[in-house]
């Protein structure tokens, strides 16, 4: 029955929930329901995806108990996630939330505590894990191409600011779960100790402080793999994804910048120095209507979310990317957060299958204190 369409809602209907609605559209799904907070958001996507029919909420319980719906995006400000997504998921509607889980570790704790760790809960909207450049990657990597990972490098860096709607805790936090959920991802590997700085570039204005434009978060692993992401708002070329990933036996290099339409390359480089046979280029996706700027290179990993989304839901099988993993990458780019407002300290971080030990854990590494507390180190 997978290809029979879903009624879905869609909570949060600002910049990026656009984008979900236009792509639920594209794939034949029914919209049915749309909601947001404020009004003129819902006035805007309603014109925006032309669904003058929808009906339109202003908070999710009422949406959530309304019978319309097989299925909800969430996509809302971030400080809002748990409040949002809890009415579907007690009402056991199947929920694609965008990242982070929540603003707040402590707060994601508590959200899991809810809802629960089954894996048919909800889908968290982390793309790359859909993405067909970086899935081949992981495949290269899983056959040892490169060998032993000794080091990871991920880029994020925008090149336009986000927009004055925008909420968030700071650049780390927000921008930096794609590519903490990534590092971890690719390697297998939960960081031990993270470290951070955020910087201020020359000649960048934003309509929001994120605490900076620019940070590089450094981590090593148990095993020694030692890594390092880069983020930032200022990359005056065009939206910028490259991951480097350095073994023992060769090199891998996915996403080398080469501005749109692309493509986007997987270069797997031998320990001779030549390129490696299963080296690859894939398309990036032709610009929609209002285009943000991350679609073209990430279009086609949307799609695939979803419908992978779905496929989940009709065969009632696990979904691909839950709650609890968010939430580890929410781990690391707190870490980061908080050693980037300590003038770069090093924070211990380690993860566990009891979640209260998980959580005692962050407790004790200092991860759920008031931002304000001086550390005691």
């Amino acid at each position: 029955m997978s290809d029979v369409a879903l009624h879905y809602g869609l909570f949060g209907v600002g910049r990026c929930g656009c984008v979900h609605g236009e792509i639920l559209l594209a794939q034949g799904q029914r919209l049915v329901a749309l909601g947001d907070e404020h009004p003129a958001a819902l006035a805007n996507a309603v014109d925006r995806l032309g669904i003058p029919s929808a009906v339109t909420f202003s908070e999710p319980t009422s949406m959530a108990r309304s019978g319309l719906l097989d299925a909800v995006v969430i996509s809302s400000h971030t400080k809002n996630h748990a409040r949002d997504a809890e009415p579907f998921v007690r009402a056991g509607i199947p929920v694609y939330l965008e990242k982070p889980l929540t603003a707040d570790l402590r707060e994601g704790f508590s959200f899991i505590k809810a809802i629960g760790t089954e894996k048919n809960r909800l889908q968290i909207g982390l793309q790359r894990r859909f993405d067909e450049a970086l899935c081949y990657a992981k495949q290269l990597l899983d056959e040892q191409h490169v060998g032993e990972i000794r080091e990871i490098r991920s880029i994020l860096r925008d090149q336009h600011p986000p927009p004055a709607t925008y909420s968030s805790r700071g650049l780390i936090i927000d921008m930096g779960i794609h590519v903490a959920d990534e590092v971890i991802w690719l390697t297998g590997e939960f960081p031990s100790a993270v470290w951070a700085r955020m910087f201020r570039a020359k000649g960048y204005r934003s309509p929001i402080d994120e605490g900076g434009d620019t940070a590089h978060v450094g981590f090593t692993t148990p095993t020694g793999t030692i890594g390092r992401l880069d983020l930032s708002r200022t990359h005056s070329s065009g939206y910028n994804n490259e991951t480097y990933i350095i073994g023992t036996k060769g090199t891998l290099h996915v996403g080398r910048f080469c501005g749109y339409p692309g493509p986007i390359h997987v270069e797997l480089w031998t320990d001779q120095g030549t390129l490696h046979p299963r080296s690859k280029t894939f398309p990036m996706t032709e610009s929609p209507k209002h285009c943000a700027e991350f679609q073209p290179r990430f279009q086609r990993a949307y799609e695939l979310a979803h419908s992978r989304f779905r496929e989940a839901v009709w065969e009632k099988k696990d979904f691909a990317v839950t709650q609890t993993d968010v939430l580890q990458a929410q781990v690391v780019v707190e870490a980061a957060h908080r050693s980037a407002l300590n003038c770069g300290v090093e924070f211990a971080v380690a993860r566990s299958n009891d979640w209260d030990e998980y959580e005692r854990l962050c407790q004790a590494h200092g991860l759920f204190a008031d931002e304000d507390t001086p550390l005691d180190r």
